[in-house]
């Protein structure tokens, strides 16, 4: 189920069609085999605080070294059924930092991630091959505050913590007319399979909120997303070339 508050809108408009579709295309078996894509979440091997690698949730420390020594430390020690990433109470400011496979991501209840403002701190990728250039504009585009290429079981998942996009300087560009690339998701997951997202809020992303894009076995389930109501192109969930499900 998602949940919008009355005062804020969640562009959700694609999501809703594709769950229109699959009721239209398959009726009962259809649900079953959107209920049968994904597992749940599986019981890791390893358990690590993104506290133990420097980081601080004090709001001001930017931790986005932190981020990416946990999930380095994730993909040497290779323990068995994977390693969770664990996020306590408090408020992490980050630049991006990708995920790696058989990996958990997940918020504690009052955990926020909240991505910097400083924009040049976000690196530039390359366009999508199936748009062969940014979205919004020629060139290459900004990378995802929340970013995963190529994975596999993959979980981002929490007890209602929050992603936080502090997109008001991304939409102040644009609307000024001096954004250089196209603007970064909140969350993208490229050429991945076996994945959940669910129990978090996404509020105030740049661009879209979450963008799975040719990913197989993708289950997005139990998200508040937030925006207010005149920030530019802040859809909720924009999947795109995939095999997934929206609940």
């Amino acid at each position: 189920m998602l949940y919008v508050a009355p005062r804020w809108r969640c562009l959700l408009a694609v999501a809703m069609a594709i769950a229109a579709v699959l009721s239209a295309a398959g009726g009962a078996g259809a649900q079953e085999t959107c209920s049968g894509a994904v597992p749940p979440p599986p019981k890791r091997g390893a358990w690590m605080s993104i506290a133990s690698f420097g980081g601080a949730g004090d709001g001001r420390t930017l931790n986005t070294a932190a981020f990416a020594a946990a999930v380095a430390s994730i993909q040497r020690r290779r323990a068995r059924g994977g390693a969770l990433l664990y996020v306590p109470p408090g408020v992490w400011l980050t630049g991006p930092f990708s995920l790696t496979s058989h990996m958990t991501l997940f918020l504690a209840c009052g955990a926020v991630i909240r991505a910097t403002q400083d924009t040049s701190s976000w690196p530039l990728i390359d366009p999508l091959p199936s748009y062969g250039r940014g979205r919004e504009l020629p060139g290459k585009r900004y990378i995802s505050l929340i970013h995963g290429n190529g994975l596999q079981d993959v979980f981002i998942t929490g007890e209602n913590g929050t992603i936080d996009g502090q997109g008001s300087v991304w939409w102040d560009m644009w609307k000024k007319g001096t954004l250089p690339f196209t603007r970064p998701h909140l969350l993208e997951l490229m050429d991945s399979s076996n994945a959940i997202v669910s129990n978090l809020v996404f509020q105030d992303s740049p661009f879209w909120n979450i963008h799975p894009v040719y990913c197989s076995n993708v289950l997005i389930r139990n998200l508040t997303i937030l925006a207010p109501h005149d920030s530019p192109n802040t859809d909720g969930i924009d999947p795109g070339f995939e095999q997934q499900c929206v609940h």
